[in-house]
């Protein structure tokens, strides 16, 4: 091997180390990358069960809710159904109370002397 041929060969192998230096620092970075992602790939699956908690909480109450609302609503018409018979019979007492007070007085018209 001649002394161009030397400095060729030891050229070529400072490019290849410097080629090899560079592609290990490219390597380095892309696998730190790579664990930086996985490490929030990690984050991002325990955010999205904790998400399907609350998605599956909120079915619950929405479930509750309704559950609640129709509930509201039996009882509303129960109430209504009792203020109408709570009217018809405070109205019936009323015709009750009209009815005897006509009967009272007219046995007391009946009870009193006539006046000749």
């Amino acid at each position: 091997m001649t002394s161009v041929e030397s400095k060729e060969a030891r050229d070529q192998a400072g490019r290849w180390l410097d080629e090899g230096q560079r592609l290990l620092n490219v390597l380095l970075t892309v696998v730190s990358d790579y664990d930086r992602l996985n490490d929030r790939v990690d984050a991002v699956e325990q955010e999205n069960e904790r998400l399907r908690g609350l998605v599956y909480e909120n079915e619950q109450l929405r479930h509750r809710l309704e559950a609640a609302e129709r509930e509201r609503d039996r009882l509303l018409d129960e109430m209504a159904r009792r203020m109408d018979e709570l009217e018809r019979g405070q109205r019936e007492r009323e015709e009750i109370a009209d009815r005897l007070s006509q009967f009272v007085n007219d046995v007391m018209l009946r009870l009193r002397p006539q006046q000749a």
